[in-house]
């Protein structure tokens, strides 16, 4: 059999409950307070069996102090059963009622128009087409018509039929990416313990499953499992289930709260949507406005942005961005209902492009593009629109969240697209190539302007517009392929030799520098000393490189020093002659031997013991 939940909505006092207890024997209303006032107050339930389906009837409220209630019982609902009454005909809630269903995306209904034996004796006809004719215009102007009555019986099997043809035709829109129940009630059950209610969307839940409750994030198990009032092993999509949870304290748990597949969504305080404002709306809604948003069972305030506009006028739409004060549990392709503060009155519907929206880092016009991306369901331009909004990166998950597809689905479908950077980032393969271009067209430009430098700083060849991540990635690849040479702090390319790009006068230049190294001997002098000339940093360095000159790290002072290489060599032979065979000998030994400073003894020690020329034990050396 399949499963259909249909929302029951209309005026107050047009016969929704009755025509429900006519349908399925069962009295929606439970609270001894709408048996009192003869009104409903919060959604009641009930289903019916007709032709191989399953009706879940949800008889929402219909005076006008309990839309919330009306809008919690409709946004599990797949179509509509909507109830007019024959005398009084369409009423304030009536299409209040209707906006609202449309609003939340529900596109099929049937007309049950109620009261039907009050009618006079051939006036159906006539007062069907001026229904139709006040419905044109409506979501619901072409749905079918059934004159029934719930006190003789008239219409109600044809009733029944037209609803198990709507039960086919109706579906939802993409579901969440999980299991999602929105509480609607929830009680303790003697020798049970908590038990809550609701309409499961998305995944299927099973007995023992593990699931979260939204918004505080706790894991629950499910002891047992009702659907419509029997015991199930496991509960589907769009079925009416109670889950007795093991585990949870009563007051835990509350109407509104989210049960849901743990991982599958996270509690957010900012959200991204396409706001539709119908165009009957008495005013425009403003920028920065403070509007309430109700979404499954719950509802919270909310600050309304817009993006580049300073309101949206009736009949338009726009993209918004819903900043709540609290962090609230939703999903992308999920409607949702804003409504004024005050007046309370009904503003329109927003679909949510992205429930856990990010930081605005990269500007309202990059945001829209994704945001447009993910409203046309154009998953390239999606991935594309993101990664430009992540300075060339985009997460799988983001994409695949606003995609409202499987995280693997997107991967493969984008697998010849995008290129994975990181363990759980890509960027399109366009940007890899062009950041590759263009790093090398750095690393080219350096050189023309720095002949005589070796390496180029690997922090000025990268693109600030770029993510980090993306250079690095891109530096590996340059290497890999054999493009370019890396060192830790330097790049440049494998052809660049500085060496063949001497002047005559640079040459006579760095022979003078050795001379003055060489001259210095052992009392090194620090790389500073050659710094003065604009050249003589870039020729020194070429002296280190071809092994004329050697570096070395005082590191107790933080300097570096040069010492000729000549110089390195006679002082192994003086160490040799004055510590022979395996003598000790002490680093103030060294110095005095040496006749050097203490600034130059131990790095060059230490040199020398990196060379393995002398043997290092404790305070005490000894010659190799």
């Amino acid at each position: 059999m399949t499963t259909c939940p249909l929302v029951v909505i209309g005026h107050v006092d047009h016969g929704k409950t009755a025509l429900v207890r006519a349908l399925t024997g069962k009295d929606t209303d439970r609270l001894p307070e709408e048996k009192r006032r003869g009104l409903s107050i919060v959604p009641g339930f009930a289903h019916l069996e007709h032709q191989g389906h399953v009706i879940d009837l949800i008889d929402a409220p219909g005076h006008a102090d309990f839309i919330r209630a009306m809008i919690s019982g409709a946004s599990g609902a797949c179509g509509a059963l909507l109830v007019i009454s024959a005398v009084e005909g369409i009423q304030a809630q009536t299409l209040e009622h209707m906006a609202i269903a449309a609003a939340l995306g529900i596109r099929e209904a049937a007309v049950a128009v109620t009261k039907a034996d009050l009618l006079a004796p051939g006036a159906a006809a006539t007062r069907e087409a001026d229904l139709r004719s006040a419905l044109s215009g409506t979501a619901f102007s072409q749905a079918p018509f059934v004159f029934c009555s719930a006190v003789t019986g008239e219409g109600l099997a044809q009733l029944s039929g037209a609803l198990a043809a709507l039960a086919t035709r109706a579906v939802g829109d993409s579901p969440p990416p999980g299991a999602f129940l929105p509480v609607d009630r929830v009680f303790i059950a003697e020798g049970h313990g908590t038990v809550v209610t609701g309409t499961l969307l998305g995944a299927p839940v099973a007995v023992n499953e593990t699931l979260a409750l939204s918004p505080d994030g706790r894991e629950v198990t499910v002891r047992r499992i009702q659907v419509r009032g029997e015991d199930a092993v496991i509960a589907r999509t769009g079925e009416r289930t109670a889950l007795n949870l093991r585990g949870l304290p009563a007051g835990a748990v509350h109407p509104g709260d989210i049960l849901h597949t743990p991982g599958a969504f996270a509690p957010s305080r900012e959200a991204d949507a396409v706001f539709s404002l119908p165009a009957g709306a008495r005013r425009p809604v403003r920028h920065m406005e403070d509007v309430r948003v109700h979404f499954g069972t719950a509802q919270a305030s909310a600050r309304l942005h817009l993006f580049g506009a300073a309101q949206v006028a009736p009949g338009d739409a726009a993209m918004v961005r819903l900043k709540f004060r609290a962090p609230v549990c939703l999903y992308a392709g999920q409607r949702v209902i804003l409504r004024r503060l005050s007046p309370a009155e009904t503003l329109g519907g927003a679909l949510l492009l992205d429930p856990a929206a990010p930081p605005l880092t990269a500007g309202k016009a990059a945001r829209l593009a994704t945001l447009a991306a993910a409203q046309a369901g154009d998953l390239p331009g999606l991935a594309d629109a993101l990664a430009k909004e992540g300075s060339g990166l985009a997460r799988l998950a983001d994409i695949a969240r606003l995609a409202r597809r499987p995280a693997e689905r997107v991967a493969e479908a984008l697998v010849n697209r995008l290129v994975p950077v990181g363990s759980d980032r890509l960027t399109p393969a366009e940007t890899i190539e062009a950041a590759k271009a263009a790093y090398l067209a750095s690393l080219v430009a350096y050189h023309a302007a720095f002949p005589l430098r070796l390496l180029a700083p690997r922090k000025d060849m990268a693109d600030p517009k770029l993510a980090p991540a993306i250079t690095a990635d891109v530096e590996m690849r340059l290497a890999a392929a054999g493009a370019i040479v890396l060192t830790a702090v330097g790049a440049a390319t494998a052809g660049h030799a500085p060496e063949d790009n001497l002047l005559p006068a640079q040459k006579v230049r760095m022979d003078e520098i050795g001379a003055a190294v060489k001259a210095a001997g052992l009392s090194a002098p620090g790389i500073a000393a050659f710094s003065g000339a604009a050249e003589d940093a870039d020729l020194l360095a070429l002296l280190i490189r071809s092994g004329r000159v050697i570096e070395l790290h005082n590191v107790a002072l933080n300097q570096m020093l040069v010492f000729h290489a000549d110089a390195i060599a006679a002082a192994v032979r003086t160490l040799a002659e004055a510590f022979p065979g395996l003598t000790a000998f002490t680093t103030s030994e060294a110095r005095k031997a040496l006749a050097t400073n203490r600034k130059s003894i131990v790095p060059l020690l230490e040199h020398l013991d990196s060379l393995g020329v002398t043997v290092r034990t404790g305070d005490l050396r000894h010659v190799v």
